[in-house]
């Protein structure tokens, strides 16, 4: 293995855990010094485990015999000294497969049977429900039984050409389904719609993810691929054969499904041994081989710098056998070092700013909570002192006047309360029309109106009102959310005005990237009505697969809205019922003082002393918290705002 990849995805592992780790004893300082909601706190949990899971997941995408799956033996694979998958000439991923690690499993290989296509399920709600797939134990140790269960993915099988038209895989009208004929009834088509591969390579382990496609008539046959695993892709990598260069289908490909999507998507020019001739310099070679590089960019309208050459066949035969010049002029050493210098770095980045988002104002929060705790406490002190010598009268007077402004921020408070019911109702309104109800009844809508039509012309019709429906509970939901800010401002402020505590300004809910996702729906629909064979041929079957693929991901991100607005409203609102309880709380503890010094002006000491105690144990709670916002700042890259240490209250002494 590469040592620059997998050094590169070991660091993504080990900051990802650390990120694990970080958040997993915040939560325990929030356990044991506060009285946390259990919903942060369970949401912490969740979060930790998500994070867990986390995968950096990378797709291979071509036409037919590009080399995608000998690609992957070389890349991640050839530490097992043969063809993990299998790579024989001609097409041999016939349906999607996709590669990781999962530790609470033993290794496995699930396919689902290409059958459930005659059902509405999407793929993705089939992969929760383990028993509609064909599960296969892999013994690891064992190299001839992983192979032979590897060529499972290979399999297909004939059947009539009814069969395969109620299935969605056959049309006598396109032109592109010719290689499948068998003879004049019967056709052949994969035996499986999606394979699963739980295996534990170091690489996977370390939160590595692959998804194998199949060529471009497959593809397109299972739009959820088009719609939503290739857009969800952390990176592309677009295989193309060297000799050849940017065919036709390879176009299309790139086009439709490719240049659009994932934040990073790189062409891999293969079969570069092609070129390799004895009668040639390696200059000359070379030249050829960068002229190749240059035209493709050019056509792919992509940098030269994002377009690699390589010899997969040749590289995995290097690894294998140690060959290290070979290895060499294969080239895969480039697209090893892109892997581990850009791609990684990027699913990094997004991993940080998703906890930055969530934990940030929490962790904020909590510092500032704590470090107001050691000033109450650290003042708490400074008064007793102030008292001592002081007469009974001059106590009182002091007494009366902590009185009074525990009575006017009780006042505030109670009015604050009528506020945070009104906030907590709206909330709760909010969240309503963004539950699985309400998303319901809008696919129903959606349904009626394409009716009994399934052509392109009532997809688009339906997917029009889906997305104009989704789009206006999106925009209630940030003007309501809008509505709630205004009342916490208005609220706080007086706070900050009366009772000088320091300003707040919640963010504003910001739901830009969501409608920006609806947007890509639409546009997906647009294309894929916009097709000339979907358009002349109107493939019913094929509309409405593309329709539950789309509504798939619509209900994805219908919930993705909820939790987006759920976490929102619970930052926005926590932060200031926090703040208000905490100054209730400093102003309880300092008549308390005020009041047994009162009864007993000869317990000054006492009280002084068991202040002491207290601040000893708020230190030790402040320094764990600033400990945990350090190591949060450093993984997340972050600043955290310096908390302004207090002058030092002089030790009681205790007689």
């Amino acid at each position: 293995m590469n040592s620059g990849l997998e050094s590169g995805i070991t660091r993504f592992k080990n900051r990802r855990d650390r990120l694990v780790k970080v958040v997993s004893t915040y939560k325990e300082w929030l356990e044991r010094y506060t009285e946390a909601d259990p919903q942060q706190l369970l949401r912490l949990y969740e979060l930790t485990e998500n994070l867990k899971r986390d995968r950096l997941m990378v797709a291979f995408v071509a036409e037919f015999s590009r080399g995608k799956t000998e690609l992957i033996n070389a890349l991640f694979f050839s530490d097992f000294k043969q063809r993990l998958l299998p790579s024989d000439a001609g097409r041999t991923t016939m349906c999607p497969t996709e590669i990781y690690y999962d530790a609470d499993s033993e290794p496995y290989i699930r396919l689902l049977p290409i059958e459930t296509r005659f059902r509405d399920d999407s793929i993705t709600a089939l992969k929760r429900q383990p028993v509609e797939w064909s599960t296969i134990r892999l013994d690891v140790t064992d190299p001839n039984v992983m192979v032979a269960a590897m060529r499972k993915l290979a399999e297909t099988k004939v059947v009539f050409k009814v069969e395969a038209r109620a299935l969605g895989l056959w049309d006598e009208n396109d032109p592109n389904l010719g290689y499948m004929v068998k003879d004049q009834d019967r056709v052949e088509i994969p035996a499986w719609r999606y394979a699963m591969i739980n295996f534990p390579h170091p690489l996977l382990e370390s939160g590595l993810a692959i998804l194998d496609t199949p060529g471009l008539n497959a593809m397109g046959a299972e739009p959820e691929l088009t719609i939503s695993a290739i857009p969800n892709a952390h990176a592309l990598l677009f295989l193309l054969a060297t000799d050849t260069g940017v065919t036709q289908s390879d176009y299309e490909i790139w086009n439709k499904w490719v240049s659009r999507h994932a934040s990073q998507h790189y062409a891999v020019l293969n079969k570069i041994d092609m070129l390799w001739d004895d009668l040639k310099t390696p200059e000359e070679i070379g030249r050829t081989i960068q002229r190749q590089i240059e035209s493709t960019a050019s056509q792919l309208n992509i940098s030269p710098a994002s377009v690699l050459a390589i010899s997969a066949q040749k590289a995995l035969v290097a690894k294998i056998r140690a060959d290290q010049d070979m290895l060499r002029r294969s080239g895969i050493q480039g697209l090893e070092v892109m892997l581990a210098r850009e791609i990684i770095p990027s699913r990094e980045k997004i991993m940080r700013e998703s906890v930055t988002r969530e934990v940030g104002p929490m962790l904020h929060e909590a510092r500032e909570t704590a470090f107001k705790r050691q000033q109450s406490a650290r003042q708490n002190l400074l008064d007793l002192q102030a008292l001592s010598g002081k007469n009974e009268q001059i106590v009182g007077q002091m007494r009366e006047k902590m009185l009074r402004d525990k009575q006017l921020y009780d006042e505030t408070t109670s009015n604050f309360n009528v506020t945070r019911k009104l906030v907590a109702q709206q909330g709760w309104e909010v969240l309503a029309r963004l539950d699985d109800d309400r998303m319901d009844k809008i696919i129903e809508e959606s349904m009626l109106a394409i009716s009994d039509s399934w052509t392109t012309a009532g997809l688009i019709k339906g997917m029009h009102l889906l997305i104009r429906r989704m789009g206006a509970e999106f925009d209630h939901a940030h003007q309501q959310c809008d509505g709630i800010k205004q009342l916490l401002n208005t609220a706080y402020q007086r706070f900050h005005e009366v009772h000088g505590l320091e300003r707040m300004d919640p963010p504003a809910l910001d739901l830009g990237r969501y409608r920006a996702r609806l947007d890509e729906l639409m546009v997906s629909t647009q294309e894929f009505c916009s097709d000339p064979l979907n358009i002349m041929l109107e493939k019913r079957f094929m509309v409405k697969k593309f329709y539950i693929a789309l509504v798939s991901q619509a209900r994805i991100l219908f919930q993705q809205v909820r939790i987006e607005t759920e976490t929102w409203l619970r930052l926005t609102l926590d932060p200031i019922v926090v703040r208000i309880g905490e100054h209730k709380n400093q102003l309880e503890h300092r008549l308390e003082n005020l009041n047994k010094v009162y009864a007993n002006l000869g317990s000054i000491q006492e009280r002084s002393a068991a202040i002491s105690r207290d601040m000893a144990r708020i230190k030790a709670q402040v320094d764990q918290i600033e400990e945990i916002a350090r190591e949060f700042s450093q993984l997340t890259g972050t600043a955290m705002k310096p908390l302004e240490a207090g002058e030092e209250a002089p030790a009681a002494s205790v007689s």
